[in-house]
């Protein structure tokens, strides 16, 4: 699958279960949504910080490359150290 598109490097991609959807997130500051069997570009979302207190900190299963990508587009925030008492 080719998903042409971003400037610059691709850190992250993400299949949907079903394999409908397909989404990457890149160094140009920006997440694509991609149909993955035609390699269309659906929808790209830019990091203007339009995301921040999006609030999805709780979600699970993300790689650590997702995270930092969610991470730079201000939907999650970056969890504080709490000591451990």
């Amino acid at each position: 699958m080719n998903l042409l598109g971003h400037e610059g490097a691709v850190w992250c991609v993400a299949l949907s279960r079903d394999g409908q959807l397909a989404a990457s997130g890149g160094d140009d500051g920006t997440l694509r949504l991609w149909q993955p069997k035609s390699g269309d570009c659906l929808r790209v979302l830019r990091s203007d910080r339009q995301y921040q207190r999006l609030d999805i900190t709780g979600l699970t299963g993300v790689t650590e490359a997702q995270r930092t990508t969610l991470l730079g587009l201000g939907a999650i925030e970056q969890p504080t150290k709490q000591p451990i008492d």
